[in-house]
C-alpha cells in the first residue's frame, strides 16, 4: 500500500512538473477597435464637379499631378484604411461601359468573398442614382460603390485595408466605415 501512495505522489509530482513546462501557444489576438463618433463637414474642394460630406476623421488627399481631374483618396491613417475615389465625365453611351467596368471591379473583389450585397440609391432632387455593395467575408475591399447622375458624370469609390484583411477583427472599422459612406452617397450632389 506504501509503495501504491508513494507511486501515486511520484506520478502526481512528475505530471506536475510536465506540465508546468510545456508550451501552449495563443492564437494571435487583435486590439479592440473603437472609433470616435463621427463628425462630417462639407468636402473642402471647390474645384471637384462634386460635393459631399467627409468625415472630420478622413484626410482628403489629391493625387499625383497627372492623375485624371476629381479623383481623390480619404485616408483615415489611425485606422489603416483608404477610401479611393475616381470620378469619370461620361456620355450615355459611355456611362454603360463605366457601370459594367465598376460592376466587374466588385465582381473580381467578390471571388475571395462570401456573398455581394447591392444597394440602389436614388436622389432625384440632387440627380444622383447610385449602388452601394457590401462584400461579406474576406475581400481587400469590403465596401465599394458608384454614383451617376445618368448623364454626364460618374463617380466611383472602394474601400481598401493597409492590412491582410480578417473579416471578423476588421469588423467595427468596416461598420464605421460603412456609416460614412452612406453619408458620403446621401449628401452627394453634382456641382454641374
Amino acid at each position: 500500500m506504501k509503495q501504491i501512495l508513494s507511486g501515486m505522489v511520484f506520478l502526481c509530482i512528475l505530471l506536475c512538473c510536465v506540465s508546468c513546462t510545456e508550451y501552449t501557444p495563443k492564437p494571435r489576438g487583435y486590439f479592440r477597435i473603437e472609433p470616435p463618433r463621427a463628425r462630417y463637414q462639407v468636402l473642402p474642394l471647390d474645384s471637384l464637379p462634386y460635393s459631399f460630406n467627409v468625415s472630420q476623421l478622413a484626410i482628403v488627399e489629391l493625387p499625383e499631378i497627372g492623375s485624371p481631374e476629381g479623383w481623390i483618396n480619404l485616408s483615415y491613417p489611425s485606422l489603416g484604411v483608404k477610401i479611393y475615389c475616381s470620378y469619370l465625365p461620361v456620355t450615355r453611351s459611355t456611362l454603360q461601359i463605366a457601370e459594367n467596368e465598376s460592376r466587374s471591379l466588385v465582381s473580381r473583389q467578390a471571388k475571395q468573398a462570401k456573398a455581394v450585397k447591392e444597394q440602389a440609391y436614388s436622389n432625384p432632387d440632387e440627380r444622383v442614382y447610385g449602388s452601394l455593395f457590401l462584400l461579406d467575408g474576406e475581400s481587400a475591399s469590403p465596401v465599394q460603390f458608384m454614383l451617376t447622375d445618368s448623364a454626364s458624370n460618374f463617380f466611383r469609390g472602394a474601400l481598401y485595408y493597409d492590412c491582410v484583411p480578417n473579416a471578423d477583427s476588421l469588423a467595427p472599422v468596416t461598420d464605421y466605415l460603412r456609416k460614412d459612406i452612406i453619408e458620403l452617397i446621401q449628401s452627394f450632389s453634382w456641382k454641374k
